[in-house]
């Protein structure tokens, strides 16, 4: 591990242990005053946590204690966790003796705290583990990894990427260059393309990060490769361990035990990335209960004028091809699909999108809570599901998504939105497909919580004020 996947992993570990002191307090307070509670009453035991705290803190920051964390057994965790825990007890006793303050905490509650926070630390280090590595490595919340390489490597970077136990990422597909191996597996990883289809397979698939490992003499015009898969929105990591060519750096990490280069069009602060999606949770709970009360108002009208389902759901595409199913309230007929098909000479947008005034499937009722942006508001239930973000991109169906080109997929490369820059810039007023995509990619582009934050309260006005919507 190393870069930030190490820094992660340190936080991550010291959070973790930081709640095992939090569990293993209440525990021994339980143990020795048979009131887990009551032991937050006392002055002196608040502030000898705050000082396990801040020792722990202090102690995990000099030494290295998430070295290999997920490469370790059981008892090298255990020992690792005992070594911990006794450096710990050193520290505290160091502080007790020369404040002369160890006489006012109970002997049998401090003996409890050390003794089951060895054991509740070993025990939650062994499940973060396997959550980590068998269930978050497989979700859709993990880093998507494509390998291009060629048949004689790709056996051996496979089998090293799983040795390195990496729960950031996941290795879902192979393109192969040098040998027709499509419909294969390599390592129980499927080859998804070749060299004639490369940038259209990663195209369609799900897909965050590629990995290029190839010879000297590959053919592959890497500049133009990079490029295109940056278009795409993709993040470039390029295999340095045999390969040297002359082309600008962006970042030098470890990938999976590899040595690489990392291009990328834009690096996402992970912290502000953590904020959005706290913003995210807590503006959907938000959305949902003022959703819960609308519903009252609004369901018996779309039921009376069209009877049917209240919600409408359908598939969309998300982050990088993530696909979802996107609700919203009903604001067409039932048969609205089946007669898209007629409508679309009658289409007012150019490109890869459908939009059409006075559009005869839309109902009364959904004439209204369109305007209003009523129609909206379960999404508030994608948002808070992380398929969506109150900010971000429109959210393409799959018929638009399976004929974007290769640059028409870097605009899925953050989270869609409820709104967003081009929803807030007059979005009727807009008739062509690419000034879409212009928008789209301004946002990402310059993307930042404070812009965020201004598109919301952009977004209120506009609906507020109807503002560019028909």
């Amino acid at each position: 591990m190393a870069g930030k996947s190490r820094e992660q992993d340190k936080l991550n570990i010291q959070l973790l242990d930081g709640i095992c002191i939090l569990v293993s307090f209440f525990i021994a307070g339980w143990i020795r005053f048979g009131d887990p509670v009551g032991v937050f009453q006392s002055r002196a035991y608040v502030l000898a946590l705050m000082l396990l705290v801040l020792s722990h803190a202090l102690i995990f920051n000099i030494v290295d204690f998430t070295s290999d964390f997920f490469k370790r057994g059981f008892f090298i965790e255990f020992s690792n966790v005992l070594k911990m825990n006794l450096i710990l007890i050193l520290m505290i006793s160091t502080v007790f003796f020369y404040f002369k303050t160890g006489s006012a905490y109970s002997r049998v509650f401090i003996a409890a705290f050390f003794f089951f926070n060895v054991w509740v630390d070993y025990i939650a280090r062994q499940y973060f583990k396997v959550l980590l590595l068998a269930y978050y490595r497989k979700s859709g919340s993990s880093s998507k990894i494509m390998v291009i390489t060629t048949e004689d490597r790709a056996e051996g970077i496979i089998s090293r990427m799983k040795k390195e136990l990496e729960w950031e990422f996941h290795v879902t597909g192979i393109a192969i260059l040098d040998k027709d191996m499509t419909g294969s597996e390599v390592g129980g990883v499927p080859v998804i393309a070749g060299r004639e289809d490369l940038f259209d397979a990663a195209a369609k698939a799900i897909v965050d990060e590629v990995f290029i490992s190839l010879p000297y003499d590959s053919d592959l015009q890497l500049d133009k490769a990079i490029m295109d898969f940056e278009n795409m929105g993709m993040t470039v990591n390029l295999s340095i361990s045999r390969f040297y060519f002359n082309i600008r750096e962006k970042t030098v990490r470890n990938f999976h035990g590899f040595n690489v280069l990392t291009f990328s069009m834009k690096v996402f602060d992970r912290g502000s990335l953590f904020m959005k999606r706290l913003i995210d949770i807590a503006g959907a709970l938000v959305g949902l209960a003022m959703t819960a009360v609308i519903t009252c108002f609004i369901a018996p009208a779309i039921l009376i004028e069209s009877p049917g389902p209240l919600f409408f759901s359908q598939t969309r595409v998300g982050k990088n091809g993530r696909r979802f199913k996107i609700y919203k309230f009903r604001s067409m007929y039932r048969d609205a699909e089946a007669r898209k098909a007629a409508l679309m000479e009658k289409n007012e947008m150019q490109g890869l999108m459908f939009k059409m005034e006075n559009d005869p499937r839309v109902t009364k009722v959904g004439g209204f809570i369109r305007k209003t942006s009523i129609d909206e508001l379960p999404q508030f239930l994608n948002v808070l599901k992380g398929d969506m973000s109150l900010v971000g991109t429109r959210p393409p169906t799959e018929d638009e998504f399976l004929q974007y080109e290769g640059r028409h997929k870097r605009r899925l490369t953050l989270r869609p939105g409820i709104t967003g820059l081009w929803q807030v810039s007059g979005r009727s007023d807009i008739d062509d497909f690419e000034d879409v995509v212009r928008l789209d990619l301004q946002y990402i582009d310059n993307w930042s919580l404070a812009k965020d934050i201004k598109l919301l309260l952009k977004t209120v006005q506009v609906v507020l004020f109807r503002i560019g919507a028909k």
